[in-house]
């Protein structure tokens, strides 16, 4: 057994991005010189057979569920990885919130101002949870390497900072659409609310806030094949 102290993860979200965060608690032991670990003990979706290649893979899985708020529910959970579509962030992460987990969530935390807002009345009625953006790169080497010569002042007095992020992944017009492709359920700020914290990330790590916001937004493509074929706005 191991004498690290455990982090009890429950997983919100069972898809791509939940089996991301298993994956990356897989990966754990390769750290040096920590004396905590992450343990995923239950996780949540409203399709079981999400949930199975969970229970399936994960010995320490003790409890699979349908209903999130079981999981909130259960004591033995310490923190919550919640990866789930942009429309129920703000029901989601402020109930995790309040049931006092800590919380690594995905952005954009929120599929508009007013859930952001929301969810930052949470956060302000529980300012003793732990509350993150995950999925972000100040680890990848291209972006520890800025931020090491950022901290050794390698780049003398900074002035301007441009910041971007290259994504090609729908440049296929028939490649078929799901939730981030959709405004009822990703938001009308398309791919800015799903890609746009990255080229954020660091200049906000490093305290650096914009002093003014804009963006060009074009509908590129308009509708995408469903899953019966038909054409989906």
């Amino acid at each position: 057994m191991s004498s690290k102290r455990q982090i009890r993860f429950g997983v919100i979200g069972c898809g791509l991005m939940g089996r991301e965060f298993a994956s990356a608690t897989a990966r754990w032991c390769h750290l040096e010189a920590v004396d905590f670990e992450p343990s995923i003990v239950a996780v949540c979706d409203r399709n079981p057979a999400a949930t199975k290649w969970f229970t399936e893979r994960l010995p320490s899985v003790i409890q699979a569920t349908t209903d999130y708020q079981e999981l909130l529910a259960n004591d033995a959970i310490d923190a919550v990885y919640c990866a789930v579509p942009h429309h129920l962030h703000a029901e989601l992460y402020s109930d995790i919130i309040a049931a006092g987990k800590h919380l690594l969530g995905e952005k954009p935390f929120g599929i508009d101002f007013a859930a952001n807002q929301s969810i930052g009345e949470a956060i302000s009625k529980r300012p003793e949870v732990l509350v993150r953006c995950s999925s972000e790169l100040p680890f990848y080497p291209g972006g520890y390497q800025i931020a090491r010569w950022v901290r050794e002042q390698r780049f003398g007095k900074i002035i301007e900072v441009h910041a971007g992020f290259w994504h090609s992944s729908d440049l296929d017009p028939n490649k078929p659409t799901n939730w981030k492709r959709q405004i009822r359920t990703n938001g009308e700020y398309g791919c800015l609310g799903d890609l746009g914290k990255h080229a954020l990330h660091l200049p906000l790590r490093f305290g650096w806030k914009p002093k003014n916001v804009r963006a060009l937004l074009s509908k590129i493509v308009a509708d995408r094949p469903g899953a019966g074929g038909q054409r989906i706005p």
